[in-house]
């Protein structure tokens, strides 16, 4: 797949950068990322390997981020406590292992919320796996399938 057709198909995650593309929802410095130090980990060819380079070198990237965040952790209370009934609505963008997450949450007032909509990676990466079908050996598919990580249970509607 190339770097133009993952960004456009609107790939995230490992499949995203496996094409190229440092781009990495953790760098728009939500929660304590921004005091963190890390760059995207990159493939540049767009392939099974590519996306599979990239989750690889992820994982010794997270044990850094880990023991970053543990050497930079504030001394005070651990937990935010929740009161009252939550008003208002929030669109919040997340890095997960396997892309990028959005929730958007509307809450009234009330014990319920009045909506939650939630975009999962796997259900993002969908159209860019379709896009690497085409032309390639049905020995092929399982490996291409497997190197964006689907949830199917998280792309169920």
């Amino acid at each position: 797949m190339t770097p133009e057709q993952a960004y456009e198909l609107g790939a995230v995650g490992p499949t995203l950068r496996g094409s190229n593309h440092a781009i990495d929802a953790r760098m728009t410095g939500y929660g304590a990322y921004a005091d963190l130090d890390f760059k995207p980990v990159v493939g540049p060819d767009g392939d099974s390997w590519s996306r599979s380079y990239v989750r690889f070198h992820e994982v010794y990237q997270s044990i850094d981020l880990v023991r970053q965040a543990i050497v930079k952790l504030p001394e005070g209370e651990l937990a935010a406590k929740v009161k009252g009934k939550p008003e208002g609505e929030a669109y919040v963008r997340v890095e997960q292992p396997r892309g990028e997450c959005t929730y958007y949450i509307k809450a009234n007032g009330t014990k319920n919320l009045e909506r939650l909509r939630i975009r999962t990676p796997t259900f993002a990466n969908v159209p860019p796996l379709l896009a690497m079908m085409p032309e390639c050996e049905l020995a092929d598919v399982p490996v291409i399938v497997l190197s964006i990580d689907p949830c199917i249970s998280c792309t169920e509607r």
